[in-house]
């Protein structure tokens, strides 16, 4: 007998005692071997497999949602029957070429003009002084040193820098900042 969607619903009905509603995904629904059909009861959900197994939860106690039950669900049902879990390969990370030396670098619609890792290690005071910058702590804030200093390594404080936000790669003004999930990050000022 083939699973149908109200075949389905009914099961999902029955095991968690309410109505439920259709949750389409289809990724879930195109899996033939390990998929089948998912519904949503309000403060509850359930999967019921093609193979006729089944898999419910509280999502409102367990603060799961549908969708992160669908992921577990295909997780444990393609390990199960020995297929890879993770035959997508996910979608590679957006890039945007460097602004000062054009290679590939991480793109963040917050960061447009963000420089790579590379170009931002060269990045000097206005005099020339390479300068180095971290979070101050776990909870934000921007301290930047100086690379190397008569008093030793990254012992002195680039105040210029911090009082300005300001720093150059190979002679292009750059800005400098926290961002905003940690760490720093260094932009091409913008030419006009």
């Amino acid at each position: 007998m083939t699973l149908t969607r109200e075949t389905a619903a009914a099961k999902a009905r029955e095991l968690l005692h309410v109505d439920v509603t259709p949750h389409p995904h289809e990724e879930l629904e195109s899996d033939l071997v390990c998929g089948g059909f998912a519904f949503d009861g309000g403060d509850r959900a359930a999967i019921i497999g093609y193979d006729g197994g089944y898999q419910t939860s509280m999502t409102e106690l367990s603060g799961e949602t549908v969708d992160t039950l669908i992921v577990g669900w295909l997780a444990e049902q393609r390990h199960r029957h020995g297929t890879d879990a993770f035959a997508v390969e996910p979608a590679p990370p957006p890039t945007h070429p460097c602004p000062v030396c054009g290679a590939a670098t991480f793109h963040s619609d917050r960061y447009p003009a963000s420089v790579c890792a590379e170009c931002q290690q060269r990045a000097t005071d206005r005099d020339g002084r390479r300068i180095v910058g971290y979070n101050e702590g776990p909870f934000g804030g921007l301290v930047v040193f100086y690379a190397e200093s008569p008093s030793g390594t990254q012992s002195e404080i680039a105040g210029d820098v911090l009082e300005t936000g300001r720093c150059w790669i190979d002679g292009i003004e750059c800005t400098i900042d926290e961002a905003r999930f940690g760490g720093v990050v260094i932009q091409r000022v913008e030419v006009h």
